[in-house]
């Protein structure tokens, strides 16, 4: 097989580690909980990886819908928000029946995009983090994120603000 890529390695990028204090619950200002249901369990008991994901993608949706009122609503929203980038890690395992607590809150600001970055936790224990590139779109592609939401965005940095609920 001939190819003009050196390496394999080459074609192939990965994210490192998450920081240790993403595991803080206290690091997150919007905080939820989420009950974990028996169909997003695994053939071990586990809650499967596509379970978890879509409680960070909840957890995304209310930090979305609190910064960009609308935003849902297809009929009055001034911009969609798309995903352009996710990256989750796995931290620990978790079993059904759980409640899972959530956490959430915007860990970077740029010019027309924005880092989500949320926690999962089981009983104290962070189970998985999660941080989306999230992409303002208009008609003609990205916008940049208007003054209101970029104050409000400001105002849910992770480790900015107290917990609320």
């Amino acid at each position: 097989m001939s190819s003009s890529v050196e390496s394999v390695d080459a074609l192939v990028e990965t994210t490192g580690r998450p920081h240790p204090a993403r595991s803080r619950p206290d690091l997150y200002p919007l905080v939820g909980k989420v009950q974990a249901r028996y169909a997003d369990m695994d053939a071990n008991a586990h809650l499967n990886n596509l379970a978890l994901e879509s409680m960070h993608e909840d957890a995304r949706a209310v930090l979305n819908a609190q910064v960009f009122p609308g935003v849902y609503d297809s009929g009055m929203r001034p911009l969609r928000l798309v995903t352009s980038q996710n990256a989750v890690h796995f931290l620990a395992e978790a079993h059904w029946p759980a409640v899972i607590d959530t956490g959430v809150g915007v860990g970077r600001i740029g010019r027309t995009s924005f880092v989500a970055s949320s926690a999962l936790f089981r009983d104290g224990v962070c189970i998985s983090v999660c941080d989306t590139v999230l992409v303002a779109v208009g008609d003609g592609g990205p916008v940049p994120i208007p003054d209101f939401a970029r104050k409000m965005l400001r105002n849910l940095q992770i480790g900015h603000s107290s917990p609320s609920h």
